[in-house]
């Protein structure tokens, strides 16, 4: 009985990657259709934070957009539970998380802010209520245009390693 019972375990885990993978299919399915349905930036930019939204479920997210004249990151976009704080909050590139993202062309995942010296968080816009944080560049041709920046999941407390993919993936599109 005991290895019919891992078998199924087992199965129950496959099925639940295979739904997890749909799921994620269907997501770029309909940013993909949005996007080629209007040329409308804002547009397309909304439709792809809803879907990032609606299935990586941040309690605030934003997208940054790369000032060249200053180098400045300034929010395109903010929503959610810190939003209010960032309309004007400017970023100099390399500063913060979404500076140093910006700046590097490389994704950032920080699963728990409490363990990640290495970005200066205390001087963070949000920084009190926040635990975990995702980031990741939204490339153009020959460079960085901006970022996309997530704080806090409500899904578990925490972003991980698999949503790194999904967003970047999303950030291609937006670019």
């Amino acid at each position: 009985g005991l290895h019919a019972g891992r078998l199924m375990t087992d199965q129950a885990d496959r099925i639940r990657e295979l739904e997890q993978q749909i799921e994620r299919l269907s997501l770029f399915y309909e940013v993909g259709k949005a996007v080629a349905s209007t040329l409308d930036l804002q547009k397309v930019l909304e439709t792809i934070m809803q879907k990032i939204s609606d299935f990586l479920q941040p309690d605030t997210w934003s997208l940054l957009m790369v000032d060249e004249k200053c180098n400045e990151l300034y929010h395109e976009i903010a929503i959610g539970a810190g939003a209010s704080k960032l309309k004007d909050v400017r970023i100099k590139l390399g500063e913060g998380i979404g500076g140093w993202v910006a700046e590097h062309g490389e994704a950032v995942l920080i699963e728990d802010v409490t363990k990640e010296p290495r970005f200066g968080l205390e001087n963070e816009a949000w920084r009190p209520e926040t635990r975990s944080i995702i980031c990741v560049p939204v490339k153009g041709r020959e460079r960085v245009l901006g970022v996309i920046e997530l704080v806090n999941t409500s899904r578990n407390g925490r972003f991980h390693e698999e949503d790194l993919p999904i967003l970047s993936n999303l950030a291609d599109y937006a670019a």
